[in-house]
């Protein structure tokens, strides 16, 4: 029998096991896409937990000028992204080059890929949406009407260009590792979900609390990350084969 009989038979379960896995997650992305667009255009609940953080006496968001929030969570915050990104693409052609055993060539276009288009969607995104952030909002100070998801900017204003999160993006991009590094074990691809989603509810926070962005506008920035690395993940045919896991 030739190595190639061989090695069919065990292929297929692989396979079926990752045809499973996509379909899986596209459930997840479609049952949670109703659940958010439910959640936040059918309530008010954005907008009541953001009048927690703005000071009606005053008429501001009292964080939005937090040197902490400001020059830390956000300035310093996105530059450091900007050298973690550039490490990791250094990796991402180790892997390329199949230099890394934990990193499977085509993981490793997925990696790179993520990082690049997570931010870039989410910034074509807010182009494609009128939404505005809080505090241009006509209750908490600003100039304009609050907008659901699919509605239009009014007559004679500006489209708003808040929709989703883009800082928190920055966070969220990390997600993609969850799926790149399936093959390096379960516990490696879980600690790459927890670490992306720290990062990105982290800055998302921070941006919240300015009075920048809505809860929902972060919540939605998780959802593109995920669909976009699932997205690639398919694209790139990258393997999706969750790895045994690894003495010690």
């Amino acid at each position: 029998m030739s190595t190639r009989e061989l090695a069919t038979p065990m292929a297929l379960p692989a396979l079926e096991a990752s045809r499973r896995w996509l379909l899986a997650q596209s459930a997840l992305l479609g049952i949670s896409a109703v659940l958010l667009y439910a959640i936040f255009d059918g309530t008010d609940l954005d907008r009541l937990l953001t009048h927690t953080l703005f000071d009606a006496e005053l008429g501001l968001f009292p964080l939005r000028r937090s040197w902490f929030l400001e020059a830390v969570m956000h300035k310093a915050a996105k530059q450091v992204t900007y050298v973690l990104v550039a490490a990791s693409l250094y990796l991402c052609w180790q892997g390329w080059k199949a230099r890394l055993s934990w990193l499977p060539p085509r993981n490793a276009l997925l990696a790179a890929l993520g990082m690049a288009v997570i931010p870039l969607a989410t910034a074509g995104v807010k182009m494609l949406t009128a939404r505005y952030c809080p505090w241009d909002l006509v209750e908490f100070g600003g100039y304009a009407p609050y907008l659901g998801l699919f509605d239009p900017a009014p007559a004679g204003i500006k489209a708003g260009q808040c929709f989703p999160a883009g800082h928190a993006s920055t966070g969220f991009l990390w997600i993609v590792w969850a799926v790149a590094l399936r093959p390096a074990g379960q516990r490696t691809a879980r600690r790459a979900l927890i670490l992306g989603l720290l990062a990105g509810a982290i800055l998302g926070t921070a941006r919240m609390l300015q009075g920048a962005h809505f809860l929902s506008h972060t919540l939605w920035t998780l959802w593109l990350a995920w669909a976009v690395s699932v997205s690639l993940a398919l694209a790139v045919r990258a393997d999706i084969r969750l790895g045994k896991r690894r003495a010690g």
